[in-house]
C-alpha cells in the first residue's frame, strides 16, 4: 500500500505492521475513505479516519466528515485492531 508521509513529503510503501509502528513510534495514521461510513446504529457517519496511540498498548480512532471533526472517538487494544483498522479500505492513507 502507498501513503504519504505529509510531515516529511515523501511517498511511502506500508503495511498493516507498518502502520502499527508508525503509531507506535509517534506518528498519526489517517484513512481518507472513498465515500462516507456509517456505523451500525446510524449514529455516526464519517468519511476519514485518524488513528493514534496514547501508550503504545491503547489505539485511539477520531472521525470527521467533510472536514469536520466529529466528537466521537473509539478506543481500541491491539486485538481490537484486527476488527476496526482497515488500511485497505481507505482510498488515500496518510502520515502525519
Amino acid at each position: 500500500m502507498k501513503a504519504t508521509d505529509i510531515v516529511n513529503k515523501v511517498e511511502l510503501e506500508v503495511t498493516y505492521d507498518s502502520l502499527i509502528q508508525l503509531m507506535r513510534d509517534g506518528r498519526q495514521v489517517d484513512f481518507v475513505l472513498p465515500a462516507p461510513e456509517t456505523d451500525g446504529d446510524g449514529y455516526l457517519t464519517w468519511d476519514t479516519e485518524y488513528w493514534t496511540t496514547v501508550d503504545n498498548k491503547r489505539f485511539i480512532r477520531t472521525y470527521s466528515l467533510n472536514g469536520r471533526v466529529l466528537r466521537d472517538s473509539t478506543t481500541h487494544n491491539i486485538y481490537d485492531l484486527e476488527n476496526d483498522f482497515k488500511p485497505e479500505k481507505a482510498a488515500q492513507i496518510r502520515i502525519s
